[in-house]
């Protein structure tokens, strides 16, 4: 038996989370490099920097992080980094924008600590950078030697962001828990990956409770005890599972059916990643017989207005239009390790089972 080290970030909640960033950063040096989406930036740089304006933290410089996640951009981000003799990258903004941070962090072996202003993705948290190519198509994951140090969640700020970004973390979350019970399905799990297993079932059950409230609070830019809750889940319960549990139990359907549509031009270019992902966990659970959890996941999508069908996404329902899809879908990594084989017209067959659902057929 080898070792298995496993490290957490740590992390700070609420309006006020910003003023423990000098506690915190101080012990890692002085000289910090904050990278960060053009919007994002503008909306916490005001906080980071009355946060330290009475320490020895000096943030070097600001700098947007490319508009992609690519490796380009990451390497451009740790030269600056490296030229700049900074002791810390502080990454500001969605998944890309942090993604990229985290991974010029880990090029130079510096420390990087993460302020998401939206809770899209679990971005903040994990020890893994999807990269894409400059056309948003995806390219391939980027594993990082340690996760952030720590993250700056504030609601306040994330409270006022468009609220389409709480709604799609709601769905990537979601499929954290079926897409990791389905491809742990049937293994005899160590302790790591048990414990990622049932915390996963966290990443479900409080967004019965909570999601509703938190996306009309968030429409009315409210930071709420509901929204606190989802923040933690989108950003921090899925995080924790990435990072407990296997590589191979990170992934399943969901996501390889995203990767498979992101070969259309428009599905990056006008949906967020986890309103796909949310889909692709109904095909999912199509394809694997759920009928009941598909009905259930199904009413609560349609209360929240999550997609459940192709039209909801602009997909034409055409098999020879979503051939490149479905052939994109079953190459994809998260395919490789599932409890049974799934084939192109697996995939087709669940989607067309969603499109019955929906009263499409």
């Amino acid at each position: 038996m080898g070792k298995l080290t496993v490290t957490f970030p740590n992390y700070t909640i609420g309006e006020d989370s910003l003023q423990d960033l000098v506690g915190v950063c101080t012990n890692y040096g002085n000289r910090i490099l904050i990278v960060g989406g053009k919007t994002a930036l503008q909306k916490a740089s005001p906080k980071i920097e009355n946060s330290i304006k009475d320490s020895n933290l000096e943030i070097v410089d600001y700098i947007w992080y490319g508009g992609e996640c690519t490796y380009d951009n990451m390497n451009l981000v740790a030269k600056k980094a490296r030229e700049n003799k900074v002791h810390m990258i502080i990454g500001v903004g969605g998944g890309k924008a942090i993604d990229t941070a985290k991974g010029a962090a880990d090029k130079i072996d510096i420390p990087v600590f993460t302020v998401p202003t939206i809770a899209a993705t679990c971005a903040a948290t994990t020890s893994l950078s999807v990269v894409y190519n400059e056309n948003g198509e995806f390219n391939s994951f980027y594993f990082l030697k340690k996760p952030p140090v720590h993250i700056f969640m504030d609601s306040e700020i994330i409270a006022r962001a468009p609220v389409k970004y709480l709604w799609a973390g709601i769905g990537d979350t979601i499929a954290k828990y079926y897409e990791c019970t389905l491809a742990s399905r049937g293994d005899v799990l160590d302790h790591s990956s048990g414990l990622g297993r049932e915390i996963s079932a966290m990443c479900v059950k409080p967004m019965f409770q909570y999601a509703e409230k938190a996306l009309g609070d968030c429409e009315k830019s409210i930071s709420s005890f509901e929204i606190e809750q989802v923040i933690l889940n989108n950003v921090v319960s899925t995080g924790l599972v990435s990072m407990l549990v296997e590589d191979k139990y990170n992934g399943a359907l969901a996501h390889s059916i995203f990767y498979g549509l992101t070969i259309l031009d428009h599905i990056e270019k006008n949906h967020l990643h986890g309103e796909v992902v949310a889909y692709g966990v109904l095909v999912q659970l199509a394809i694997d017989n759920q009928e009941e959890e598909l009905k259930k996941l199904y009413d609560f999508y349609k209360k929240i207005k999550l997609p459940t069908s192709l039209e909801d996404i602009e997909v034409k329902n055409d098999r020879k239009y979503l051939n490149k899809v479905l052939e994109n879908t079953v190459i994809g990594p998260d395919m490789e390790y599932l409890p049974y084989e799934v084939t192109k017209d697996m995939v087709f067959e669940g989607i067309q089972k969603l499109e019955k659902l929906n009263g499409k057929m």
